[in-house]
């Protein structure tokens, strides 16, 4: 009875956040809303699998069923990586779960002549996939030297934490689950219901993660600073009052207010003589105060303002080409355009388009 019990409870969580996935997100399928799909279907299908076969009653199986679910959330792709290599494991996950749930049903128990059996086997194939697919994105992180000293680096190194923690709590339960087969009785059966009730909570703060794009190792309103850090708006939010150089703060509204109004920045010419001259200012006091409370140079800080004009045109025009946006945008050439708006993005134009065509269906 407690067993059937878990079973729709578990089932119930899976489909719960489906279709909350489908309802939230109904205008828009990308590759991480793919991965997300994968994760709660090979959890239900597993479980189906389960039912149709005389394990219905074993925890240990369910909670191999969920651990399948969880681990293609663990390979969610981060905000700097792509889908395709995050798809590509999922898939080998998915095809080898399956084939390792099927030949179990049909070899006879003790077969294999070892106390463990599928279990073990089944958590040494999730345990090298997870080991292949984070070898893999370390070794492309690395392969290149400029992600290191983007903006949002600091963000992208949060998600990586996040990821490593999770993957530790899934690893220590993995284990934990295993030492549950070698405890007899009620003591087992209890230290094997508690895992999977883990995992159900692991499966949900992922499934969430992924979703919303946050971390949940840091509070939300922390999480909210460093983005709006990355962003650049230090202006009241992150210096502190009783420190505060007002006449700096002042000039910097000024500066905020002409380029939101006068758009200087669509100019390709646009240097800082140009902006202090408007603003009446020294140049060099100038500089350090967009430095200061926007936490980029003045390059940067230009290019990010271009950057978002051409998101607003990419937003009113989606057929607009990329060139044309870089143009109308302020830039000199595609190249510096395309650098640009991964560096404030996390994705070139051409990605971002991508990912926001779901505006198109909602037009």
């Amino acid at each position: 009875m407690l067993s059937i019990v878990i079973t729709v409870l578990l089932v119930g969580e899976l489909l719960l956040f489906m279709v909350y996935d489908f309802i939230k997100n109904r205008a828009r399928r990308s590759g991480h809303f793919l991965i997300r799909l994968l994760a709660g279907g090979l959890g239900i299908g597993l479980i189906i699998l389960e039912v149709l076969s005389d394990d219905a009653t074993q925890t240990r199986y369910l909670t191999l069923d969920i651990m399948a679910a969880v681990e293609l959330l663990l390979l969610y792709p981060c905000s700097f990586e792509k889908t395709g290599l995050s798809l590509l494991v999922g898939v080998l996950l998915l095809v080898a779960v399956i084939i390792s749930v099927v030949f179990s049903l049909v070899l006879s128990p003790g077969s294999l002549s070892f106390r463990f059996e599928r279990v073990f086997f089944s958590y040494l194939i999730l345990l090298l996939l997870l080991s292949g697919y984070y070898a893999a994105s370390i070794s492309r992180r690395f392969s290149g030297i400029r992600m290191f000293f983007r903006n949002a680096a600091v963000w992208h190194n949060l998600e990586d934490y996040s990821r490593f923690i999770y993957s530790l709590v899934f690893l220590g339960l993995g284990v934990y689950s295993l030492c549950s087969l070698l405890l007899p009785g009620d003591a087992g059966e209890v230290m094997s219901i508690s895992s999977l009730l883990s995992y159900m909570v692991l499966y949900a703060i992922l499934y969430m993660r992924d979703m919303t794009g946050r971390t949940f190792v840091l509070n939300q309103d922390t999480e909210r600073k460093i983005k709006e850090i990355i962003k650049g708006n230090l202006r009241t939010s992150f210096v502190d009052k009783a420190e505060e150089d007002k006449k700096m703060n002042n000039l910097y509204n000024r500066v905020m207010l002409f380029m939101n109004e006068k758009k200087p920045f669509l100019d390709p010419s646009f240097h800082m003589e140009d902006l202090a001259e408007e603003l009446y200012s020294n140049k060099l006091y100038l500089s350090r105060t967009i430095n200061i409370l926007s936490g980029r140079n003045f390059r940067q800080f230009v290019n990010y303002h271009r950057v978002q004009y051409a998101i607003s045109l990419f937003k009113k025009d989606p057929r607009l080409k990329v060139g044309e946006a870089a143009s109308m945008s302020g830039f000199h050439s595609t190249v510096s355009f395309n650098m640009a708006f991964k560096v404030n993005t996390g994705r070139t134009p051409s990605e971002w388009l991508q990912e926001h065509s779901y505006e198109r269906v909602t037009r």
